[in-house]
C-alpha cells in the first residue's frame, strides 16, 4: 500500500519547476528556411468543362447545404444546368482525379439536381434591369443564342432575340427526344432566361431573309450570329430524295413536335452521332426494328459513350464498317440498301481512323425506312451574301469573334462545325463577354491561370474507395415503351453522398488537418480561413505533407 504524505504548510511541499509566462517571446520562425503557404490551384474538372463551370466550388457548396449560392456559381458560366445536366458529354468526368482512385465524381447528375432546383425557386434567379446605353440583336435561338442573349441581358443591355421557329430552344427543342430533354424542363429553362433581363423576343423570323444583316447592323450596336447547324447532310446516294428515305433532323422534329410518325417494321440509320442514336432510340419507341450502320467501329463513334450504351440496352442493332452504296427500289418503294464493306486505314484529320473501301466486298440489308444523321451544316440562305463563310459555316475571328463587318459577331456550331449543347452555351457566354469589353472599353484580363492538380498531387490515405452513386432510373423495358424521361434525377441523400466523396482538389475545404497537425501551433483557425503566423512556423512543412487536397505550397524563405 502506498502511504499518503501529508504536508502541513506550504513551505513543507518538495521545489518542482513550473512555466508562470508564456514561451511566445521565443521565435521560432526564425529556424525557417522554406515557407509553407495556402496556394488554392485548379481541380481538373474545371479544365474539362467547356463553359469553365467552378464545379469545385459549387459541389463543396452542396455539402455545406448553400444550394442557392451553389445554383448561382454555376449560372455565373451557365444559364443552363438543367438542360446540360441532362445532355452534356460531361467530360469534366473524364478529368475528374478522382476517377483514377475509384471512379469519377457524377459531376452531371449534381449539376441536373443544382439546376432543376433553381426552376423550382424561380426567385433565385436576378432580375436585370436595362442600364447600358447600347444594344444587341441576337440570331438564333439555340443554345449559343439564348446563352449570349442572357449574359448581354445580365450586364444592363437589352437584347432583341430572333428566332426563325415559332418557339426557341433550337437542337434543344427539335433535336433531342423529350426521354433525354422534357419539353416541360426545357420551357422552364428558356422562360427563366428570358425574364432574367431586357430581353425581346421575335420568334418567326428568319434573318437573311426576313430581315437582312445590313438593317441589324443600323438599329443594333452588335449582332451576333448562334445559328447552329440545321441542316442534314447528305449521303451523296441516288435515291435518297426518293419516298422512304428521310433526314434525321427531319424525323426528330417530327416527333418532338408530337406529329404520328411511321418508321416502318425495319428502319435502318446510317450514321454514328448523338443524332443517330436519337433517331434510333425513337424509332425504337414508335414500332420499328432498328440498325444503326456505321463506316467505322464503335471506338470511333462521336455519340456519347453512354446513349450507345443505351440504346445497345433497348434492343436497338448495329453494324459496323459499312457505308451507304446504292439505294434499292421495287415498284417505286423502298426495299433496301447496299452497303459498301469498310476498314480502318490511317489516321484522317479527325484523329481517328480513315474508314477504306474492301474492294468487291458489299452487304444488302432490306429496310422500309432509312434515317440519315451522317451530320448537319448550316443554313446560311440570306447570311452567305453578307459575311465571309468557308465550308459552309461563319468565318469569324477566334479571338474577337468578329465576322468581317465589325458589329457582327457569330460564334457556336456555325462557327466551328458540328459540337454539343455546352460547347455552344460556352460560345454563346464567350461572344456576350466579347461584345460586353467593346461596348466598355475594358482590356481583357491577363492573369495567368493557377496550377492544375493531378492525382499525384492528392493525400489518397484520408479518402476511402467508394462507388459512384448511379443517377436513378426507369427500367429499360418501360423506358423503350414511350417517351418519358428515362433518369429521374437525385433525391437529398443521393445528392449529398455523391457531393461527400469530392476531392476538393487543389482548394481548401477546411478538414482541419493542417490545424490540428502543426506542432507549433503556428496555424490559427477563423471561420472559412486559416492563417500561418510565421514568427512561430519553423518549415517542418508537416501541414503541406498532411493536406488531403494539396492547397498549400512551399516556397524558400526570402523568395
Amino acid at each position: 500500500m502506498i502511504k499518503k504524505v501529508e504536508f502541513k504548510t506550504y513551505r513543507e511541499m518538495p521545489i518542482r519547476p513550473m512555466t508562470v509566462g508564456d514561451m511566445l517571446w521565443n521565435l521560432t520562425g526564425s529556424w525557417r528556411n522554406v515557407r509553407p503557404y495556402y496556394d488554392f490551384k485548379r481541380s481538373p474538372c474545371i479544365v474539362g468543362c467547356p463553359t469553365s463551370e467552378n464545379i469545385q466550388r459549387y459541389i463543396q457548396l452542396v455539402t455545406e447545404n448553400r444550394y442557392e449560392e451553389a445554383w448561382r456559381t454555376i449560372i455565373d458560366n451557365n444559364p443552363m444546368p438543367a438542360v446540360t445536366g441532362r445532355v452534356c458529354f460531361h467530360p469534366c468526368m473524364s478529368n475528374c482525379t478522382r476517377g483514377e482512385y475509384d471512379e469519377p465524381i457524377n459531376i452531371n447528375a449534381i449539376e441536373r439536381s443544382l439546376g432543376d432546383m433553381g426552376l423550382e425557386n424561380p426567385g433565385w434567379m436576378a432580375k436585370a434591369k436595362a442600364t447600358g446605353d447600347k444594344k444587341a440583336a441576337v440570331v438564333g435561338g439555340g443554345p449559343a443564342g439564348l446563352s449570349c442573349a442572357f449574359y448581354l441581358a445580365r450586364a444592363g443591355y437589352p437584347v432583341t432575340l430572333f428566332e426563325t421557329d415559332g418557339a426557341l430552344g433550337g437542337v434543344l427543342r427539335w433535336g433531342i427526344p423529350e426521354y433525354r430533354l422534357p419539353n416541360g424542363t426545357l420551357d422552364k429553362v428558356v422562360k427563366a432566361i428570358i425574364d432574367s433581363g431586357p430581353i425581346t423576343v421575335k420568334t418567326g423570323v428568319k434573318v437573311g431573309r426576313d430581315i437582312g444583316l445590313d438593317k441589324l447592323e443600323k438599329e443594333f450596336d452588335a449582332v451576333f450570329l448562334g445559328i447552329g447547324l440545321a441542316r442534314s447532310r447528305s449521303m451523296d446516294v441516288d435515291g435518297e430524295d426518293g419516298e422512304g428515305v428521310e433526314p434525321g433532323l427531319s424525323f426528330l422534329r417530327k416527333v418532338n413536335g408530337g406529329e404520328k410518325v411511321d418508321p416502318g417494321k425495319k428502319a435502318i440509320v446510317i450514321g454514328g452521332g448523338n443524332t443517330a442514336m436519337d433517331v434510333a432510340r425513337c424509332a425504337l419507341r414508335s414500332g420499328s426494328d432498328v440498325t444503326v450502320v456505321y463506316r467505322r467501329t464503335v471506338n470511333e463513334m462521336p455519340a456519347i459513350r453512354e446513349e450507345i450504351e443505351e440504346a445497345e440496352k433497348e434492343g436497338v442493332k448495329f453494324e459496323f464498317l459499312a457505308a451507304p452504296k446504292e439505294i434499292l427500289r421495287k415498284k417505286g418503294k423502298l426495299a433496301g440498301i447496299v452497303f459498301q464493306r469498310m476498314e480502318l486505314g490511317q489516321p484522317d484529320e479527325s484523329g481517328r481512323r480513315k474508314p477504306v473501301a474492301v474492294e468487291g466486298e458489299t452487304i444488302r440489308m432490306e429496310a422500309d425506312r432509312i434515317y440519315s444523321a451522317i451530320g448537319e451544316q448550316a443554313d446560311l440562305e440570306g447570311i452567305s451574301e453578307a459575311v465571309e463563310t468557308e465550308w459552309n459555316l461563319i468565318k469569324a475571328d477566334e479571338a474577337t469573334g468578329q465576322t468581317g463587318r465589325k458589329k457582327v459577331f457569330a460564334g457556336g456550331d456555325a462557327v466551328t462545325g458540328a459540337a454539343s449543347v455546352v460547347e455552344a452555351i460556352a460560345a454563346g457566354r464567350k461572344a456576350a463577354e466579347k461584345i460586353i469589353r467593346i461596348f466598355t472599353g475594358r482590356a481583357e484580363s491577363g492573369e495567368a491561370e493557377p496550377a492544375t492538380v493531378g492525382i499525384d498531387d492528392i493525400n489518397t490515405d484520408y479518402f476511402s474507395k467508394t462507388r459512384q452513386t448511379k443517377m436513378p432510373r426507369i427500367p429499360v423495358g418501360r423506358a423503350r415503351e414511350g417517351f418519358g424521361e428515362i433518369h429521374t434525377g437525385y433525391d437529398a441523400a443521393l445528392l449529398h453522398r455523391e457531393a461527400d466523396r469530392c476531392f476538393s482538389c487543389g482548394v481548401c475545404n477546411y478538414c482541419d488537418n493542417c490545424w490540428v497537425f502543426c506542432p507549433d501551433v503556428a496555424i490559427m483557425r477563423h471561420e472559412n480561413e486559416y492563417e500561418i503566423n510565421y514568427d512561430y512556423c519553423k518549415g517542418c512543412l508537416v501541414c503541406v505533407q498532411e493536406c488531403p487536397r494539396n492547397a498549400l505550397s512551399t516556397r524558400e524563405e526570402g523568395k
